[in-house]
């Protein structure tokens, strides 16, 4: 062999060199005519290469025949050896690649393991398509998982890895992950093992944009129960801003037959504002309380709740049955919450990305002392904000704890679990816009406050009291019986607006409650109780004015807005407690004490009394007969009204401990003050003068009644906001004794007081002698002076008499002392003095008479009319 030989390629040189065996097969051939149609096989020969129809076409005669001999046997030689190299060029490329494929593949396992790391934690994409969880296991659950996974090299940042990975995952074309562990902890919180996933053996088309559809199965075990809690309330509190999880796990690759090794990964994915797992919504859609009986005849409250759950999310599992304890909030946040019931759920299947229905059912066994008792150093107990916020209609939040299960088929670490976490529920009241449907009062009693109480306080305050009926709305889930055997309350009184006053109800009013069910509507409460002695504070005197001259003056109800403030005994299955500061609001409608005007008051004088006189002053006790036209009561200890003339003030009426009635009130004891002179000094004495003359003259009179800063003493400001209101009434006739009936025949009888009965004229001594009737049942009065004129025929003067020397006028009916007259006769006079002798004669009397009560002295105007006078020799 020369050295061009050996260093010529294996086929170059297998084809010039023959080896002998292929010498001794062409020395046979030289001495064969036909080429062997079949090569038996030898020792040497590979078994797998056996001779099929297009090997023994291989050299057929057809070929021998185009041939020479010669060329033949040489060519024959030379196609078997080629035959055998190419057969050998597929089997060292195939070795050659595998060695390369085993070389690279030992490159990135052993040399850049890193890049590798690197490049599967960057280029895996795993996008969940449904998550469930299959079957509660001892310690966790067990879930299936499906979704898509997939290698997308354009995540990966560097490119250099980026190219080997592909290179790499290109050559391993599919890797198979062994059974392996993944523990996922929270860096931020100690690293706290919230759980592991127990992954089976996957395998998976590694190559860059290949999709593998992954559906196993893996069991999930809950991790440090009480480390997890802490991450649980600060998600529920919202101070969670950011959260990170880290996860780990020890993976066994391999490639085919190739083992690549126990890698190590690791992956911290962060969640931070929207990405981080939000509160499902919910919704309730029924809330039904209701009486419940417990064993040994115990009485409970039953709640039953329906409600819907969005899942937000596309994974599905099914919760068993729970329970739970339903907390609500302390005196202060720092207190421990309060236990007010437990409730408990039916197994529940939730579907992904859908609303849930989910059925709880509550029971209250009793109220705790905690929940009523009264907050250090307020007024108010947890119960009380509780209702108050509902009522209101403001959020409040309950809190909700798991507790023991009621199925056994519980798991033990879904129990622990839910006892680790409390979970607070905003919890939206229901605002009761028209809470009291209807209020009204019947049998109103006003008391005015006592004279001599302290200005300020509740005594020196007018009184209310009456019958109250308030039907107040309930909520439709309300389905039990309630009582209230007791209220009180604090309640503002608006017009228009604006706060003219308030009504003290401190102190307990025994009450009813009667539940009634409406035929169309919810179910109503009527509340009825007596309101006894409760103080009216007026706060705004001019609101208060405007109220009452639109009540009085226009004669349409008006509309209060009543605000209040109310404190309950509420009685129910439960027990008795005490329900605080019950916000309610409602509108009364007061309508006009009276119709269109006063004058079915009709007051009429019974008698006089005088008590006291000075020189300018005189009070007289007189009693009353009238008729209270509204349906109000009122009890007056002490007030004091105006009288006035002519808009001068002459006298003032006093009611001393004065009841008063709905309808007919009779003997009702007055005071009236004459004092014209200290009300308005000179033109007083003319008014009051003027007044009386009018009135002894049965002359229609009309005075005006009206309060002022001294009308109730311990109150003067309501004094002075009743001082716009004005009354005006007449003068009530005075029934004298002995008075004659009315002369409805007489078209000029009038129907005033007659003080003068008769006359007597005598003509022999030209005096007159008259009959009076004197008004006061115990005091006389002296006439002090006389000075009259006498007409007849309403103009004709007869006589006059001039009188100064004073008579006294006792009690009753009595006779003037002989009054000289001076006849004034002409012939027509002298003609009628003669036709009415022996008989009656009618005339009219124009008299100045001076007065003397006591101290006191006046001057009236006397203006009779048709007085009777016997003419006697």
């Amino acid at each position: 062999m020369t050295d061009d030989d050996a260093n010529a390629p294996l086929l170059d040189r297998a084809s010039r060199s023959p080896s002998p065996q292929r010498s001794m097969r062409s020395s046979r051939s030289g001495h064969q005519q036909q080429p062997s149609p079949f090569i038996p096989s030898t020792e040497s020969t590979p078994l797998l290469l056996h001779h099929d129809d297009g090997a023994s076409r291989y050299g057929s005669a057809l070929e021998a025949r185009s041939s020479p001999p010669a060329s033949r046997d040489s060519s024959l030689c030379r196609t078997t050896d080629e035959s055998k190299a190419h057969r050998r060029l597929p089997t060292y490329l195939a070795i050659a690649v595998l060695s390369a494929t085993i070389i690279a593949i030992l490159v990135l396992v052993f040399v850049t393991p890193a890049a590798v790391k690197e490049y599967a934690e960057q280029a895996v994409v795993f996008k969940p398509t449904n998550l469930s969880i299959h079957s509660s296991t001892a310690d966790g659950v067990r879930a299936r998982v499906q979704g898509d996974f997939v290698l997308d090299a354009s995540r990966v940042r560097k490119k250099s890895v980026r190219d080997l990975g592909r290179f790499g995952t290109w050559v391993a074309r599919e890797v198979k992950a062994d059974e392996s562990e993944v523990q996922v902890y929270l860096p931020e919180y100690g690293n706290v093992l919230i759980g592991t996933a127990y992954v089976p053996s996957i395998k998976a088309n590694v190559r860059n944009g290949h999709v593998n559809h992954i559906d196993f199965l893996t069991d999930l075990v809950a991790g440090d129960i009480a480390g997890i809690r802490p991450i649980a309330n600060d998600w529920l509190a919202g101070r969670l801003g950011q959260l990170r999880f880290k996860a780990t796990a020890a993976v066994t690759l391999s490639s085919g037959l190739l083992s690549l090794g126990t890698q190590v990964l690791s992956d911290v994915v962060t969640f931070s504002g929207r990405d981080l797992p939000q509160f499902p919504e919910f919704n309730i859609t029924k809330l039904n309380v209701h009486e419940a009986k417990m064993p040994g005849n115990k009485q409970a409250m039953a709640v039953d709740v329906s409600a819907t759950v969005l899942n937000s999310y596309p994974f599905k599992l099914t919760v068993p049955p729970l329970g739970f304890d339903i907390l609500v909030p302390n005196c202060s946040p720092g207190d421990p919450y309060i236990l007010v019931a437990d409730a408990i759920t039916e197994t529940v299947h939730i579907q992904p990305k859908q609303p849930t229905a989910l059925d709880v059912s509550g029971l209250i066994h009793n109220l705790p002392v905690e929940l009523t008792k009264v907050c250090p150093g307020q007024k108010s107990s947890p119960l009380d904000l509780l209702v108050a916020n509902y009522i209101q209609g403001l959020e409040t939040t309950i809190f909700v704890r798991g507790a023991d299960s009621p199925s056994d088929e519980t798991p033990t670490w879904i129990v622990d679990l839910m006892k680790s976490v409390i979970v607070p529920l905003p919890f939206a009241g229901h605002a009761f816009d028209n809470l009291i449907k209807n209020f009204s009062m019947t049998n109103v009693h006003f008391s005015l406050p006592d004279p001599l109480a302290e200005p300020g306080s509740p005594e020196a305050q007018p009184k209310i009291s009456a019958f109250v009926n308030v039907l107040i709305n309930l909520p439709e889930q309300m389905n039990f019986a309630v009582d209230i055997p007791r209220v009180r309350a604090n309640a503002d009184v608006f017009y228009h607006g604006n706060k003219l006053g308030f009504l003290d109800l401190k102190k307990w009013q025994p009450a009813n409650a009667t539940r009634l069910e409406g035929s169309d509507g919810p179910p109503s409460l009527l509340v009825v109780f007596d309101i006894k002695d409760a103080p009216l504070h007026v706060t705004d005197e001019d609101v208060f004015t405007e109220a009452i001259q639109a009540l009085i003056f226009g004669g349409q109800p008006i509309s209060l807005k009543v605000a209040a403030d109310v404190d309950a005994e509420v009685k129910t299955a439960l027990g008795q407690f005490l329900i605080r500061k019950i916000p309610a609001e409602g509108k009364i409608n007061v309508k006009p004490p009276y119709g269109q005007s006063l004058s079915d008051i009709n007051p009429r004088v019974e008698s006089l009394k005088l008590l006291h006189t000075t020189e300018t002053s005189v009070l007289v006790q007189a009693m009353v007969n009238f008729t209270n036209p509204t349906k109000y009561a009122a009890m007056i200890p002490l007030a004091d009204l105006l009288l006035s003339y002519n808009g001068i003030g002459v006298a003032h009426l006093i009611m001393r401990n004065v009841s008063v009635v709905p309808g007919s009130n009779s003997g009702v004891p007055l005071e009236l003050l004459w004092n014209p002179f200290d009300s308005n000094g000179t033109d007083g004495i003319a008014a009051g003068r003027d007044m009386l003359s009018q009135y002894v003259s049965g002359m229609n009179t009309t005075v005006t009644l009206q309060s002022h800063e001294g009308t109730i003493p311990a109150l003067p400001q309501l004094g002075r906001a009743f001082s716009e209101l004005r009354l005006d009434l007449q003068v009530p006739r005075l029934r004298l004794p002995g008075a004659p009936r009315d002369d409805d025949d007489d078209p000029d009888a009038d129907d005033g007081p007659h003080f003068i009965k008769d006359a007597t004229f005598h003509l022999w001594t030209s005096t007159a002698v008259f009959t009076l009737l004197s008004p006061f049942a115990e005091t006389t009065v002296f006439v002090t002076s006389v000075d009259a004129v006498a007409f007849y025929n309403h103009t004709e003067a007869l006589a006059k008499i001039l009188y100064q020397l004073p008579f006294a006028v006792p009690p009753g009916e009595s006779e003037t002392p002989r009054l000289p007259v001076d006849l004034n006769v002409n012939d027509a006079g002298l003609d009628v003095l003669k036709r009415a002798l022996g008989g009656t004669l009618r005339m009219d009397a124009l008299a100045k008479i001076g007065v003397r009560m006591g101290e006191y002295q006046t001057v009236i105007l006397y203006k009779g009319k048709g007085i009777g006078a016997k003419v006697r020799i």
